[in-house]
């Protein structure tokens, strides 16, 4: 399930840096040859025939070998060491055929070679891109098949030898007694097959000892030297010698049966998964006509004709129907609803066109060797590709180029991109990447052992980290740059199942057959239990530490997610059109959503039902006006008021306008936003080699230029050619930081969580001393969360948890209490936890009552009224839009607020009472506010906020409008959250303590007024609401006035804040860049085919590599 190699600091690949678009993979072009649908992965869509392609173990080294078997029906008459129908990865064969060779590769597919010689040694088989040519030793011929891996296969005397890659590694092969034995990698490693009458039986993970040989004996294995350090797999067989079981090392089996003719009647997996096949005719004629499962909701037909056409139809009543040519490539394909793609090819069977159901055709143009040489959209620029000794060696698109250079072993050593910014990469001799060098010069260096393994990487900045391994080459130690170490366990089938932290805290975790998760243990020990019901690997419940506990249902054809009942047994349910998409979505407190696609999937219309207490509410409809890229060209909204969207000809969105506040964007050449037009507003944006954002000049004239050290750390911003601030980093790290006179030193603890933050004054008065301000230092429980704070301004506080994580207690400056039901709704928070207990409601996440508090919710799930005090008299309402934004608030005494939004969300202006401000926005951060009030001058009513890079962290405060207004420093907490604003001198102008959500205890000093709270929160004053990007956060209950808009996506619970996190600075909205365009919502439908990640899924361990570092860096 993980692998042992870890991956580096940074993707070093040339296509993780920036590289343009890729064509297509040249091994399997999207219709070269058969298609098959990704939902039945077993069935030919061209012949009926089962396929079951199956790993059971890795070979590790330089040149990584997976043991795979394949069976199929169509060759069920072939008996191989795995019994009838069934292959693997080694059973490559060559043959005499007439006058030249027939080679027979792993999946028995059949290619004829003219017997290469003198005259012709090498001789190319263009349709399955492979050469078979002459070897060095005497009756040695090799098979070259090109394809993303290159692979070489040796034959001596027509018996495969050994496989090679380009760099020269191999697996050399040994054959006893004419059977294969032993797969040696080389480096100290390989697979043993074992047999029994005949059969394969097992395959051993073995390990050589070379330790007491001589030098002179090296390179010559002995066969006593190898021993076994564990069984990847064992086979079983019946008496007429097919195979009917495969066991891992834990002995966990996957069973199969079969007819007389060998064709595949039953199998069943390891975790009790049982599926069944009806075939029609017999023997390797056989094809599938019925596909039926154990659990009930899988029921497919296949009909067939004979003019290369299949209907599959499912238990729902849909279908799909593939019709593919005489060749097996695919020429339609009709989904659900009729939505129909086409599909042509030219003469050598490459794809040529294809038209999707809205009638949108893409074309494809190659060249003389067959390459790809342009994809041709119907409405956007061509990409063009460019080839040098048959490599790729230039992508143009529009006026965009990139420059790509190849050594001999076709791997990409140069790359150029459209600004001439140059990128090195280089190789060991075994093929890894040793080194990368950036465009502003940065060093990044990769040391690997004769195993393919990573043992250490050299940043840029010159930190390191280092690995080791067990025999088995999993990885079992981590050492980061501060010399921190993580330990690894593993089970016999290579799963994580322990993990020790730096400071010897623990995590743990165990599976079941299907290798899911069903107990995880934390690091105090607290332990989440999964369950999966009907013999499926399906999530059913997730029991938390405190007993309560999450279910789970997919009664669905495709083993969707339905139903999700929570801890309060409140249910959310899910509807899908025939073809897997949403159609309706009932959330826990009974809100109906439903949703309408064209027959591209892209989502048309979205209708928001009003719950069941307001049967006069008409719904809302949103409609999605398209245009046949798919493109969202209008947005009409319930009403009747539109967005509309316009595009240049990359695609790239150039203005999104609401009829009222016009968005406007440019881009440079490789697709990066430069300018930026909000109303009147105008941002400019530049950016450095390596594509960081390196100045920014804002609307009012300032201008902010971004200094970095080689390889990417942050090392100091200037503004309008002064120094703002400066900035250490180390690993990934701030060490320091210079904020006027103020400076900041951070310290880490071993999971590099902050230690401690010592602030000190080096002002003139001092020379170059450094005067101790304060200090604040920090101490977290074994799950991580924070446990006490230390501060030396405002004292000691300390906090608690439950089993869950949830915050239960603070003690300290700001004691609290607070309590919480078992789906994280928070119920109570008192100041001393002592006194009475105070009536709450809440029913479907909705909180309705709280003390003496009363809340009323719209149709929607918006909070529209809160009544509190004596009999209630205290009122306030709230007012939405018909995209649930906060439009006005009227308070108990009658006044008023008002707020506007742009096509974005984005919070344009608020009206309270003779006071009018707009707001200014840096992507999904506030940027600047202006007020205008009549008794101020318009200078001193303007202020900006300016961030750490990438994030909406506060780092400084400019009050006034353009170059020469003054400038605050922010020192934040752990969080992101404002404790302090400090004047270039470090004497402290702002100071608050907060309780725990968020509500201000004290402000220890107020010279001026800082609006800026939770990371990503503004503070209204008028109403005590954080504006939160998307919707309002109401600190004294903990919760948000409206649910996320993101539904299901953002949590099971979409009214909850978690103070303890404090990360949600976008409130749930993804980000992307320095704006992000697609927070208008353009009409991307709810996916949960895939589940809710934050609950559904049982939480794995944390993301260990999957694959190695090769593949890692390399496309």
């Amino acid at each position: 399930m993980y692998r042992s190699l870890p991956q580096p600091r940074y993707n070093l690949s040339p296509e993780g840096f920036g590289m343009a678009p890729q064509p297509p993979s040249f091994d399997r072009p999207p219709g070269a040859i058969e298609q098959e649908p990704s939902n039945w992965p077993s069935v030919s869509m061209v012949t009926g025939e089962v396929r079951l392609r199956l790993s059971d173990g890795t070979l590790d080294g330089p040149l990584p070998f997976e043991w795979t078997r394949l069976y199929c029906t169509r060759f069920v008459d072939t008996a191989s060491d795995l019994g009838f129908g069934w292959s693997h990865s080694l059973c490559h064969h060559l043959q005499r055929d007439d006058d030249g060779l027939l080679w027979i590769d792993s999946e028995n597919r059949q290619t004829r070679f003219v017997w290469p010689g003198a005259q012709r040694p090498a001789i190319t088989c263009a349709q399955v891109n492979a050469t078979i040519y002459l070897g060095d030793t005497d009756g040695e011929l090799i098979i070259a098949q090109a394809g993303k891996h290159c692979r070489f296969f040796h034959f001596q005397d027509l018996k495969l030898s050994a496989i090679s890659d380009a760099y020269g590694n191999r697996l050399n092969i040994d054959w006893h007694l004419g059977r294969l034995q032993r797969i040696d990698n080389g480096a100290g490693r390989a697979l043993l097959l074992r047999y029994q009458q005949g059969l394969l039986c097992a395959v051993d993970y073995q390990h050589y000892d070379d330790n007491h040989e001589s030098g002179d004996a090296r390179g010559q294995p002995r066969a006593d030297r190898w021993s076994t350090l564990h069984t990847l797999v064992t086979y079983r067989y019946n008496d007429s010698g097919q195979l009917t079981g495969a066991s891992n090392a834990l002995q966990e089996t996957e069973q199969y049966r079969y007819d007389a003719w060998h064709v595949i009647q039953e199998r069943q997996l390891a975790g009790g998964a049982v599926s069944f096949w009806t075939w029609q005719h017999a023997g390797k004629h056989s094809r599938c006509i019925h596909h039926t499962t154990n659990f009930g909701q899988m029921h497919v037909d296949y009909q067939w004709d004979d003019r290369g056409a299949v209907t599959v139809r499912h238990q729902d009543g849909s279908q799909h129907t593939w019709v593919h040519d005489a060749n097996a490539r695919l020429v339609s394909h009709t989904g659900p609803g009729g939505a129909e793609h086409h599909y042509s090819h030219d003469e050598e069977g490459r794809l040529i066109a294809e038209k999707d159901p809205a009638g949108t055709l893409t074309r494809y143009r190659y060249n003389e060797a067959g390459q790809l040489s342009a994809v041709i959209p119907a409405l956007d620029e061509p990409t063009f590709y460019s080839y040098l000794n048959g490599h790729l060696h230039k992508v143009q698109r529009g006026l965009a180029c990139w420059i790509y250079e190849h050594n001999a072993r076709a791997d990409i050593t140069r790359q150029i991109d459209p600004d001439g910014n140059v990128t090195t990469w280089s190789y060991t001799c075994m093929g890894q990447i040793s080194a990368r060098v950036l465009p502003d010069g940065g060093y990044h260096r990769l040391t690997w052992n004769r195993l393919g393994q990573l043992l250490d990487e050299t940043l840029p900045d010159a930190t390191q980290q280092r690995y080791s391994y067990d025999l088995r080459g999993r990885k079992t130690t981590a050492q980061d740059q501060y010399g921190a170490i993580t330990r690894y366990q593993w089970d016999a089938l290579g799963r994580l199942s322990q993990m020790i932290l730096p400071g010897g805290k623990t995590r743990a975790w165990s599976y079941n057959a299907y290798g899911k998760v069903v107990a995880q243990r934390d690091e105090r020990g607290q332990i989440t239990r999964y369950e999966y019901a009907d013999n499926l690997p399906m999530l059913s419940s997730r029991i938390n530490p405190d007993g309560s506990q999450l279910n789970y249902r997919y009664d669905n054809c495709l083993l969707l997610l339905t139903s999700i009942e929570n801890e309060r047994n409140e249910h959310y349910l899910l509807d899908y059109h025939p073809g897997g998409l949403v159609r309706q979505e009932v959330g826990f407190d009974g809100t109906k959503t439903g949703y309408s696609y064209d027959l591209n999937g892209r989502l048309l219309e979205q209708i928001e039902y009003p719950d069941a207490d307001y049967p006069d509410q008409q719904p809302l409809i949103t409609l999605y006006q398209r245009d046949s890229a798919g493109r969202l060209l209008l947005k009409t909204l319930p009403d009747a008021s539109t967005i509309a969207c316009t595009y240049d000809n990359l695609s790239r969105l150039t203005r999104v306008t609401d009829g009222k506040w016009p968005l406007v964007y440019e881009y440079d050449l490789q697709d990066r936003l430069i300018t930026e037009h909000q109303g009147p507003a105008i941002l400019r944006y530049q950016y450095d080699v390596l594509g960081q954002l390196s100045a920014c000049h804002l609307p009012d004239g300032n201008q902010l230029v971004y200094h970095y050290q080689k390889g990417a750390g942050l090392c100091a911003i200037d503004l309008n050619g002064e120094r703002l601030s400066e900035h250490q980093f180390e690993a990934g790290r701030e060490i320091s930081r210079q904020q006027g006179n103020l400076h900041s030193q951070y310290r880490y603890d071993q999971q590099g969580r902050l230690q401690e933050h010592a602030i000190t004054s080096r002002s003139p008065d001092h020379g170059f001393g450094a005067r101790p301000l304060y200090s604040r230092h920090y101490q977290y429980d074994a799950s991580g969360n924070l446990r006490l704070l230390g501060d030396s301004r405002h004292g000691q506080q300390s906090y608690s948890y439950d089993p869950q994580g949830r915050l239960i207690a603070v003690r300290g400056k700001a004691e609290e209490c607070f309590e919480h039901d078992p789906a994280g709704n928070l119920l109570r928070q008192s100041a001393s936890g002592r006194g009475r207990s105070s009536p709450t409601n809440v029913k479907g996440n909705r909180l309705l009552i709280q003390g003496d508090c009363h809340f009323v919710y719209d149709a929607y799930g918006n909070l529209i009224q809160e009544r509190r005090g004596a009999g209630q008299r205290l009122v306030r309402h709230y007012r939405y839009d018909c995209q649930h934004r906060l439009t006005a608030i009227t308070l108990p005494e009658g006044s008023e607020i008002q707020y506007l939004y742009d096509a974005l969300g984005r919070r344009i202006a608020k009206q309270v009472d003779d006071r009018s401000t707009r707001f200014v926005w840096l992507g999904e951060c506030l940027l600047s506010e202006s007020s205008s009030q009549k008794d101020l001058p318009a200078s001193t009513c303007y202020r900006s906020y300016l961030y750490e890079p990438g994030t909406c962290k506060p780092l400084a405060l400019l009050q006034g409008e353009g170059p020469g207004g003054s400038i605050f420093h922010y020192q934040l907490d752990p969080f992101g959250t404002p404790l302090e604003l400090t004047d270039p001198c470090a004497i402290i102008v702002w100071s608050a303590c907060y309780r725990a959500y968020g509500n201000v205890h004290t402000f220890d000093i107020a010279d001026i007024s800082n609006p800026l709270r939770f990371q990503g929160q503004y503070y209204d004053d008028e109403s005590g609401l954080h504006y939160h990007r998307h919707r309002y956060y109401n600190p004294s209950t903990g919760r948000y006035l409206s649910p996320d808009p993101l539904k299901l996506a953002a949590g099971l619970n979409s009214y909850r804040y978690e103070p303890v996190l404090r990360q949600d600075w976008r409130c749930n909205t993804p980000r992307r860049g320095i704006n992000n365009r697609s927070a208008c919502n353009t009409g991307t439908a709810p996916d949960h085919q895939h589940q809710d990640a934050d609950s559904v899924r049982a939480t794995a361990p944390p993301p260990l590599p999957h694959e190695s570092c090769r593949a890692r860096y390399w496309p």
